[in-house]
């Protein structure tokens, strides 16, 4: 039984294919790519950091030595960032950023995309709307005083609840 095992690994080596992740949120198609923008919080409160997460795909798998800048504006029109355009090896994109005031946002990719016909001469473009606020992100809520608060009144009516039991 052992003697096979060589053989085994071998052939699950030669069958194993390349992994591609991404990030998953809001996905917008442009021809045949996909653009997906994650923005970790979703919701970003202001003053804290935040991360403008981007993946740029192709019929689902990524993309290699693309280029790409982003743009964060308010809904006024200002322009609040204005990343420029970097080569990026894998079309997975990661934008750090602090939000200095609550409202609403436009966050705007633009990716040129070396030996296609179209978007390496003329960028490809998606927009996303983006609402920070201030105070709590929804998620630290939620982690830090409603489930302990759930768990106390949970366990509060379990001792009363077996106390009556006695």
């Amino acid at each position: 039984m052992l003697r096979y095992l060589p053989l085994a690994l071998v052939l699950l080596l030669l069958a194993a294919k390349p992994a591609d992740a991404h990030f998953f949120g809001d996905t917008k198609e442009v021809d045949d790519f996909q653009v997906i923008f994650a923005p970790y919080p979703d919701n970003p409160a202001i003053g804290e950091s935040s991360t403008l997460n981007f993946s740029v795909l192709q019929n689902g798998a990524n993309l290699f030595n693309i280029h790409a800048a982003v743009k964060v504006e308010k809904s006024t029109g200002e322009v609040v960032l204005q990343e420029p355009y970097r080569q990026y090896e894998i079309s997975d994109i990661t934008v750090p950023y602090v939000f200095e005031e609550s409202g609403d946002y436009k966050v705007t990719i633009e990716a040129r995309i070396p030996g296609d016909e179209k978007y390496q001469a003329q960028p490809l473009t998606a927009t996303f709307d983006l609402t920070t606020f201030s105070g709590l992100p929804l998620d630290e809520l939620l982690i830090y005083y409603v489930a302990p608060a759930a768990a106390a009144i949970a366990g509060i009516a379990f001792y009363l609840h077996s106390r009556k039991m006695i």
